[in-house]
């Protein structure tokens, strides 16, 4: 770009669109979170172990789940930054 300063606001955009969801610390997402830890080790303590064995399987696909819906909130915040950009190119931001 020919303009340094709007190369540095893309840069700067683009960075926060698709770390934003990542970074933001969301406080009733924290404290389910460490509601949810609690309850977990609660559990394993009391298990047999095929009940250990099916918890497990539990955990592993809440562990797919969460994975998937930071992956699409990465995926949103990328997509935001493209249509800014191409937004800007074609200059209908003008």
């Amino acid at each position: 770009m020919k303009d340094d300063t709007m190369q540095k606001a893309v840069d700067e955009f683009i960075l926060q669109r698709i770390n934003s969801y990542g970074r933001q610390k969301n406080a009733a997402l924290q404290e389910a979170y460490a509601e949810l830890g609690n309850c977990i080790t609660k559990l394993k303590d009391t298990f047999s172990n095929e009940q250990n064995a099916l918890f497990n399987e539990c955990e592993n696909a809440f562990c797919l789940i969460e994975g998937e819906i930071r992956q699409n909130y990465y995926r949103a915040g990328f997509s935001d930054a493209v249509i800014f950009l191409l937004g800007w190119r074609d200059k209908d931001w003008t």
